[in-house]
């Protein structure tokens, strides 16, 4: 061992002390990892855009009806409502989410439980579903609520086909005729279980095979409040899976025609928005300067500046203005330095536990559960004071899986000695300045500026050391090239403008 080993942080070298074969890593063909981001567009009931009241035909209702009790149930705002209710800079974004994640999708909004939006909406419909109940015990029984329901649930299904179905779209105008349903009113023979029977049996035809559940707890229903409150419950969802299924489909005529449209978009934006590139020109120029050395050409300048700032943009300094230019993309970078300080932490607590002569013969197999028990240990925690308060913890862990390993191998436990090394190396990881953490920095940062200085997509190694993280480094990786070449296609005239200014 060497002395440096015994005392500490081991230096760049042991790294390659043990043989490891690494393999280089196509990231264009590596997985994006998805976006928790929670400004992802969503979809509910109940929070119709701003635009959305012009599109909705105006109903009127009973005096004794409060006024906050509507008509029907709220309605749902649809993909093509949302970008039409949009302004020109969030239809660029919407566009752009779309084209650069692949996990994008709708989800139906959950409010926070106890909050006073989430009280309103769920007295308001609550109170649809009483006054609902209210009409069927009248004697005789009122139906215009009902009436209302069918006609919404009418439209609902119609929107859940494709253009070709016409036969299907012609049987539900046909089956939920309006003038039929109110001449079946008049003459007292509405039969409204009828109705949900077809309705319920339509769904059932028209929805994922994630609703099936769903769906037979509406045929077992026989209340028939509680059945339509289901069925309309459901249609939510079911739109929802619509809106997601026809993004997926539209998705690779959107990233055609994306760079396009949101470079249109821009310049609206900057018609109205004086020196609105103000972010995005200290950014380039304060990268041209630190790019400024005698062997870079004026042919080179413009690329090596935009791989040095963007390279930046994964070591953000919060005191800096985020360019505009990335504006639509902010969180996301965030979610890449989150990734990248985890794959940072993980890769140095194992490193620093496993280089030292311990009598451990690692195997891949528990080499893999080492890594996967300690991310379940780390959580998120990223910052200085978090990893103060949860490397112990960390530590704990990998000693743990350490000598059960031990064990396995009719090898002895970890000596004190050497328990409280290992342990004191890992709580030493919070430290900013930690020589194993900037080692592996370093090569990270080394690694990804190398993806995304290379003209064509083509296989490129992992770095030295972190091959136990080849595929999070590849979905970092793929996720930051992406990013980065979308933004360039959109933004590379006012890059070279930007910079030659310099």
């Amino acid at each position: 061992m060497s002395e440096e080993s015994s005392n500490g942080a081991p230096n760049e070298g042991d790294f390659n002390s043990k043989t490891e074969i690494t393999e280089p890593v196509d990231i264009s063909k590596s997985g994006h990892t998805r976006s928790d981001d929670k400004n992802e567009v969503t979809n509910s009931s109940g929070n119709a855009s701003p635009g959305e009241a012009s599109h909705k035909r105006i109903r009127t209702t009973s005096q004794s009806t409060p006024a906050f009790v509507s008509a029907s149930p709220p309605g749902f705002v649809s993909l093509e409502e949302i970008m039409k209710a949009a302004n020109s800079v969030s239809k660029m974004a919407l566009a752009h989410d779309i084209a650069v994640d692949d996990d994008f999708h709708l989800e139906k909004v959950e409010l926070p439980s106890g909050s006073i939006q989430k009280k309103i909406k769920d007295i308001a419909h609550q109170a649809f579903w009483d006054l609902l109940k209210e009409e069927f015990e009248q004697d005789p029984p009122q139906y215009e609520r009902a009436l209302t329901l069918l006609e919404e649930i009418k439209e609902w299904l119609l929107s859940l086909l494709l253009p070709h179905q016409t036969r299907t779209q012609q049987e539900i105008k046909d089956k939920l005729d309006t003038d039929l349903i109110r001449q079946q009113i008049e003459a007292e023979t509405l039969d409204l279980h009828s109705y949900s029977q077809y309705i319920v049996s339509l769904m059932a035809k028209l929805c994922a095979p994630g609703r099936d559940d769903k769906i037979r707890e509406l045929t077992a229903m026989r209340d028939i409040v509680p059945l339509y409150k289901g069925i309309f419950e459901t249609l939510e969802l079911m739109r929802i899976d619509m809106a997601n299924f026809t993004i997926r489909m539209s998705r690779p005529h959107i990233a055609a025609c994306s760079v396009e449209y949101e470079r249109s978009k821009f310049e609206d934006y900057l018609k109205i928005t004086p020196d609105g590139l103000r972010n995005t020109r200290e950014w380039l120029h304060r990268n041209h300067k630190e790019t400024l050395q005698p062997s870079v050409t004026n042919i080179q300048i413009i690329p090596s500046v935009l791989v040095d700032a963007f390279m930046e943009l994964l070591n953000w300094d919060e005191n800096h203005s985020w360019p505009e230019t990335l504006a639509v993309d902010e969180q996301r970078f965030k979610e890449l330095r989150q990734k990248i300080k985890g794959v940072q932490i993980l890769s140095s607590a194992i490193l620093v536990s496993l280089n030292h002569d311990i009598g451990l013969q690692p195997t891949p197999e528990f080499r893999g559960s080492l890594k996967e028990h300690a991310a379940a240990v780390l959580g998120d925690a990223r910052s200085p004071t978090e990893l103060e308060t949860i490397l112990p913890n960390v530590a704990a862990q990998i000693v743990e899986d350490i000598n059960k390993a031990l064990k396995s191998q009719s090898s002895p436990e970890l000596s004190v000695e050497n328990k409280n090394l290992i342990v004191a190396e890992i709580l030493a990881l919070c430290d900013p300045a930690n020589r194993v953490m900037a080692i592996i920095q370093s090569r990270l940062m080394d690694f990804l500026k190398q993806v995304i200085s290379n003209e064509v997509a083509r296989p490129t190694q992992i770095p030295s050391g972190l091959s136990l993280f080849k595929t999070e480094i590849a979905g970092i990786a793929g996720r930051f090239a992406r990013l980065v070449s979308h933004n360039r296609a959109v933004f590379a005239q006012h890059y070279a403008n930007l910079i030659q200014e310099a």
